[in-house]
């Protein structure tokens, strides 16, 4: 069959939402669209919401560590999800699997290549992630959404599916979002990925608060992430001209109202940046395996597009510091929006067709063209 293609998608917003990019512009081509995530994932409403199918596995990442129990629990749990992969697979013989990088992804390509099926491996980010490197052997095709330092075989540099509402005009109700906007505010919208950013989100709040004691012609919208709600509500107290959400399915109405954006270096946060070429401070998380939220950041700094900034003990002042410079300088802000132009990258937007085109292709083992 060459209509039915399988993503594996999930474990982070910066895996999911690009295979969700993926998986609605090859629906929208009349493709049968079948994902693959973690079961209890919360994006599996997102998925029903758009008549989606998904299946869900029980699996979890590889323990870093040496405890025995959580490397059984993982060989245990890697069994299982590899039999139910092939009974997937069997069920709805797929013409093509796609991993979208992660834990989540090795199952199903590791399954997919030794039934013969053609498979497709999707990573974000400069630094290949170790789930990736694995899933590079069992691949017939790497895709890539930043340039990485090491050759990969069979890969092709195509960028990170962003989802369509970035490419639309804001909507009346999109402008009003924000309930305390006025025509002479400057907004910020803090976020730090899907799960939150705890260290980030304190800085954040502690240098909104302190700025805003002095002027009232900023704005702040500050997503916390639910985990870390309640500390930040309680940083901010009664301070006005600040709305706190814990969580934002529609962060591109957020971006499309913000003047200035804080937040980490995933790579699919800096997509949906660079599709809105909106200035940016941006701190990466220093804990992220080779330090990939960094060289992300670098790719873009380096154009002048960013402000890129160490998390440190210091980094509340350091945030201080380089909003203060933005807001002084209405230059620097324009001079960033278009640096985004000299960035020598597929375009966000146009990355769900590229690899839509591409994984229709290898369903007909037509890479010549590519």
């Amino acid at each position: 069959m060459e209509n039915v293609f399988m993503i594996a998608a999930g474990g982070t917003g910066g895996h999911f939402y690009p295979g969700f990019a993926l998986g609605k512009e090859l629906a929208s081509r009349g493709r049968d669209v079948v994902f693959i995530i973690k079961r209890g994932s919360p994006n599996a409403k997102l998925l029903e919401d758009n008549e989606l199918l998904y299946q869900e596995i029980d699996f979890v990442s590889m323990p870093r560590g040496k405890n025995p129990f959580k490397w059984l629990d993982f060989i245990w749990k890697l069994i299982l999800s590899i039999l139910e992969m092939r009974r997937f697979i069997e069920s709805y013989k797929p013409a093509v699997c796609i991993g979208m990088g992660g834990y989540i992804s090795f199952p199903l390509i590791f399954t997919a290549h030794f039934m013969g099926v053609k498979t497709a491996v999707h990573d974000s980010n400069s630094k290949i992630g170790l789930a990736n490197k694995v899933c590079s052997k069992f691949t017939d095709m790497f895709l890539l959404g930043l340039p990485v330092d090491k050759k990969i075989k069979n890969s092709y540099l195509v960028g990170t599916p962003i989802r369509e509402e970035f490419r639309l005009k804001a909507s009346v109700e999109e402008q009003n979002y924000w309930t305390f906007v006025t025509d002479f505010s400057i907004n910020v919208l803090i976020f730090g990925g899907s799960g939150g950013a705890r260290a980030l989100s304190i800085a954040a709040a502690k240098t909104a608060k302190d700025m805003l004691g002095k002027t009232k012609r900023l704005h702040f919208l500050h997503i916390t992430g639910t985990r870390d709600y309640e500390e930040i509500k309680n940083i901010y107290g009664d301070t006005e001209h600040v709305e706190l959400i814990p969580y934002a399915e529609d962060i591109h109405a957020l971006m499309k109202a913000a003047h200035i954006v804080i937040s980490r270096a995933g790579a699919s946060s800096l997509a949906e940046i660079y599709s809105m070429a909106k200035p940016a401070i941006v701190v990466p998380f220093p804990y992220a395996s080779d330090d990939h939220q960094y060289c992300n950041a670098k790719i873009f700094a380096d154009k002048g597009c960013i402000k890129l900034i160490k998390e440190g003990p210091n980094l509340a002042e350091d945030l201080d510091h380089a909003l203060r410079e933005l807001l002084a300088s209405p230059k620097t802000l324009k001079e960033m929006s278009a640096n985004f132009g000299n960035l020598v990258l597929p375009s966000p937007l146009k990355a769900a067709g590229r690899i839509a085109d591409m994984a229709e292709a290898l369903a007909g083992a037509r890479l010549n063209n590519f």
